[in-house]
């Protein structure tokens, strides 16, 4: 039976995914969502942008004759599900010292991404046949970025050589030698490991500081009297976890505060839980709260950070955001096992203002104001340099204010985006339907004019996706409030099994922003919209749990979170076997690295490579 127990989880974990890990980590781009033959604008430039390697192209036109190209294209794919990646083109022209810095400097969408300097950066490539063989380094610019992975962290800085043995301003850059063609070839920068040489910009081969960004790529031919067409597919560009980075359950189902974990427990899942958290201004107060025995059962901690509650508000008046950012930094000091952080609550709400609303409304700039004084004072914490801080979620479906500044919910959402900008690593929202009508989850239906682009019921968290900036759409979210915007009926009816199978199936479009998880908002009877004791609808919460519903595919079994199930996950997980679980080598999150897992990694050995 245990066997037969085991075949299941893999036929249903096939496409299984690993744990959320800490920002410095992330899935930067997989090219996925944009036009065919959409060209120079995601990521990178084409190759004829940088002045400094033009000079050796031996045509620096437009694309439409298939050579200086960095296009969208649908020739190759390497993202499971997916259909995309970006086609390279370009001629070299003979010269000795030629090479190729194709660029990301302020591109239309992703530019000057930014990656940590403490971890290693992977991408693939795919090189037809005809291509001659080329060496491949990174170009880093030293930016001492603070923005989110993979955001624009600037364009101002040195930049170094990572991975490249030979080279300066007079010599190509030598780096690792791609000779396989015809197929997907995964190539892996051990950035804090590799050489590092100075290419530009007072840059002195030695890579300062924490993060920067990635400024470019950089080909090198290994003949250069080569001079046939270059042509090389790139996908999946990932900056990859630490073996010792915090794993967080798999599943997208959740819980607004604790207390429902008995139902997830009873059909084999682990959780995503809202905490809430009333915090004070006081910079002196050092209290926290201990998260551990949470994570330590296998379910995944978010923290809302509050000031207070109503009358009080989510925030504190605008004289006291220094000093509730020195509580923000206390409380998360003094706290074990959270690293994923909300600061306020639905701050576009006159209930959630100090005072209500006869107090001080919390416009767009206040709230800018406050969020990057928190984020800064949690990300100085020894321990919590790469936290998830995420700004509030806005009370959606609320109308504007004008006579306190405040725009309606999505412009107000947008807004308060925008101007806080890449230094912000993740997106809560808050998403309800409108009565307890289970086919309101799937409902197209609109509000009335002016706002008939707005979905009345469950999808409306589409409208808040939308209005993410673009370059900020490969960074997590978590939908931390859904309701049927009525009191829970205590009946199994099926609503809740609608709303995880809806963001299940967002989830299986690679073009889509991946949602994480989503908490049933709430749990305790602290108002009419609590869940504990009403036993119908906890029945059909945990119906819903019978799914694997996950929110990331890479196949099951890849440990080291680089896309290729090969023998580096193995050798990881026979090395920690036995060991205890809820961790990365944990590959059906029960708790323990045993058989069951390696038979799983076996099943799907040489998936993704």
């Amino acid at each position: 039976m245990r066997y037969e127990t085991v075949w299941r989880w893999v036929m249903t974990l096939f496409a299984a995914c690993s744990g959320l890990v800490g920002a410095a980590q992330c899935e930067i781009m997989n090219f996925e969502g944009f036009s065919d033959g959409l060209n120079g604008s995601v990521m990178f430039r084409p190759p004829s942008f940088s002045g400094s390697t033009s000079v050796f192209l031996g045509y620096t036109g437009r694309c439409e004759n298939g050579f200086n190209c960095a296009q969208i294209s649908s020739e190759q794919n390497h993202t499971p599900l997916g259909n995309r990646s970006l086609k390279v083109a370009w001629q070299f022209n003979g010269n000795a010292r030629a090479w190729l810095r194709l660029t990301t400097y302020n591109t239309s969408y992703y530019p000057n991404p930014t990656i940590s300097f403490t971890r290693r950066l992977s991408l693939w490539l795919y090189v037809p046949s005809s291509t001659p063989d080329f060496y491949l380094a990174l170009g880093v610019r030293e930016t001492a970025s603070r923005a989110a992975c993979g955001a624009n962290g600037s364009a101002s800085g040195a930049i170094e050589w990572v991975g490249a043995t030979q080279g300066d301003t007079t010599r190509p850059p030598i780096g690792k030698r791609i000779t396989q063609k015809d197929r997907w070839v995964q190539v892996v920068f051990d950035i804090p490991n590799e050489p590092v040489l100075p290419f530009a910009a007072g840059a002195n081969g030695i890579l300062d500081g924490r993060a920067g960004v990635l400024e470019h790529l950089a080909f090198t031919p290994v003949d250069p009297a080569q001079t046939r067409p270059y042509v090389v597919y790139l996908d999946d560009i990932r900056v990859l976890p630490n073996e010792n980075d915090p794993a967080n359950p798999p599943w997208i189902f959740g819980m607004h505060e604790p207390g429902g974990e008995f139902a997830a427990v009873a059909e084999g899942k682990r959780i995503w839980i809202l905490f809430t958290e009333e915090l004070g201004a006081d910079p002196n107060n050092t209290t926290g709260r201990d998260y551990r025995p949470y994570r330590e059962a296998g379910h995944g901690v978010i923290v809302r950070l509050n000031y207070g509650y109503h009358p009080n508000g989510t925030l504190p008046p605008s004289t006291l955001y220094a000093q509730f950012a020195q509580r923000v930094a206390q409380f998360v000091r003094h706290s074990q096992g959270a690293h994923i952080w909300i600061i306020g609550n639905e701050t576009n709400l006159p209930a959630e203002w100090p005072g209500g609303e006869s107090g001080e409304p919390i416009t767009v700039a206040r709230y800018v104001q406050v969020f990057r004084m928190c984020r800064d004072a949690i990300r100085s914490i020894p321990g919590h340099a790469d936290d998830l801080v995420c700004a509030a979620p806005v009370g959606t479906y609320a109308p504007p204010f004008p006579q306190y500044n405040i725009p309606g919910f999505l412009d107000y959402w947008e807004q308060m985006l925008q101007a806080i900008g890449p230094e912000q690593d993740g997106f809560m929202l808050h998403a309800y339907t409108h009565g307890s009508d289970p086919n309101n989850i799937f409902s197209e239906t609109r509000m009335q004019p002016p706002y008939d682009q707005v979905y009345l019921h469950f999808r409306v968290y589409r409208n808040l996706l939308s209005r993410i900036p673009p370059s900020l759409r490969h960074l997590p979210v978590f939908i931390t409030e859904t309701n049927q915007g009525e009191p829970w009926t205590n009946t199994n009816n099926g609503w809740i099994k609608n709303a995880y199978l809806e963001i299940h199936n967002w989830n299986q479009n690679p073009a889509n922003q991946r949602i994480y998880g989503v908490c049933l908002y709430r749990w305790p009877q602290i108002d009419p919209y609590y869940i504990e004791g009403k036993w119908n609808t906890i029945q059909d919460w945990r119906e819903a749990m019978r799914n694997e519903y996950r929110w990331r595919c890479d196949p099951v079994g890849d440990v080291n979170f680089d896309g290729c199930v090969d023998d580096a996950d193995l050798l990881r997980l026979l090395f920690q076997f036995g060991g205890p679980g809820y961790t990365h080598c944990d590959l059906n999150w029960d708790g323990v690295i045993d058989d069951a897992d390696l038979l799983q990694l076996l099943f799907n050995f040489g998936t993704g490579c």
